[in-house]
């Protein structure tokens, strides 16, 4: 069944589309602006004493993880440092071999931690519920290693929020777009907020 729509229903699918990206920003933005501002100080530290971002998660969330690692490593903004970043989710040799190697099925992210993280490190781990066991379990490895774990997470935090992660971001969406986006929109501010951090060292005392 084809269905008809006319243009006033069109324009008004477009305007509630619109509305939901407008509005689901602007309420997670106002509720976790101090946190974030405390996660781009913490990762501007590490990053000046010689860390590395460290991501993963599993499918739409693995290409975050390449997102926010590119992003680090290649600047969008011109004049701006790079800084070292890896995805973990990368390489699909290393991936697959995990995945055969653990029987389960998924990316073994906590047998990568254990091989190459640096004390320094911080880790990015997402997931559209927060849900993910293999994000989870390579989450607590980080915390484990103290390395600074920085949860990407959805609804209502699911597993993320009771692993005593240091910043946890649930973003409460139904609409998995929406998530999606704001969770972009997020490593964006990480990203340039860290920068002004890095620009001014003075604040990193």
């Amino acid at each position: 069944i084809v269905m008809q729509f006319n243009r006033a229903q069109l324009q008004d699918l477009v305007a509630a589309r619109f509305e939901k990206s407008i509005r689901g920003p602007e309420t997670f933005f106002a509720a976790n602006v101090e946190s974030i501002s405390k996660a781009c100080w913490a990762m501007a530290l590490r990053f000046q004493q010689g860390g590395r971002i460290l991501s993963f998660g599993n499918g739409a969330s693995a290409t975050d993880a390449h997102h926010v690692s590119v992003e680090f490593v290649h600047p969008a903004i011109v004049g701006k440092r790079a800084l070292p970043a890896l995805a973990l989710c990368n390489d699909s040799a290393v991936i697959t071999g995990s995945m055969q190697d653990n029987n389960e099925g998924k990316p073994d992210f906590t047998h990568l931690l254990e091989i190459l993280a640096q004390p320094q490190d911080m880790v990015l781990g997402f997931s559209s519920d927060g849900c993910c066991e293999n994000v989870l379990s390579a989450l607590k490895k980080a915390k484990k290693l103290e390395l600074l774990t920085i949860g990407f997470g959805g609804k209502n935090g699911g597993g993320m929020a009771k692993a005593n992660l240091d910043y946890h971001f649930a973003v409460a969406e139904t609409d998995p777009f929406v998530g999606q986006e704001i969770q972009e929109t997020l490593y964006h501010i990480l990203y340039e907020l860290v920068h002004v951090f890095l620009e001014h060292e003075g604040l990193l005392k």
